[in-house]
């Protein structure tokens, strides 16, 4: 009695560690782009407050703009970071945001093509979906799905590949 023969170990362990692979890439990926979000908010805060600590002292403005001039602008340069990084930067370098960049990844159509900057709104506006949880839905959906993506993703038919194999 013959049996076909089973392929070997490291290509059944291999799936797996794929995803995980990709998902772990993904992760580091998303944090390096947020990051240099926060890190530019942060020096928008510290400009803030250098401005907001004068005018008070000098009496042109409310004591609360110490707290939230550094506060709003924090949150304002933050988001505006983060779209230019998440839709703009993409739409004018090939697909690739700063983190997609330091890890070798970009995005790409399921057909192969480079995303409309439709598409890369579409992802962003999703971020806050895959970003439940401190971005377990997005993991959970990267190592799910058989072609490793999250959600956004998904809605807006796009990938993210290996930049070196794209």
């Amino acid at each position: 009695m013959t049996t076909s023969p089973e392929p070997p170990a490291t290509d059944r362990a291999g799936e797996p560690a794929q995803r995980w692979g990709m998902a772990a890439r993904r992760v580091v990926q998303a944090v390096l782009d947020w990051a240099l979000a926060v890190g530019v908010g942060v020096f928008a805060a510290l400009g803030a407050g250098l401005v907001a600590i004068p005018l008070v002292q000098w009496g042109f403005a409310p004591p609360k703009l110490i707290l939230w001039g550094p506060a709003i602008a924090f949150l304002a340069v933050t988001y505006a970071c983060d779209i230019v990084i998440q839709i703009w930067v993409p739409v004018r370098r090939g697909g690739v945001t700063p983190g997609m960049l330091v890890m070798g990844l970009r995005v790409q159509t399921l057909r192969g093509g480079q995303p409309r900057a439709r598409a890369y709104l579409i992802r962003w506006v999703l971020l806050t979906v895959d970003g439940l949880l401190l971005g377990l839905v997005a993991v959970v959906s990267i190592v799910a799905t058989r072609r490793r993506q999250r959600i956004g993703d998904l809605v807006a038919r796009t990938l993210v590949v290996r930049a070196d194999r794209a």
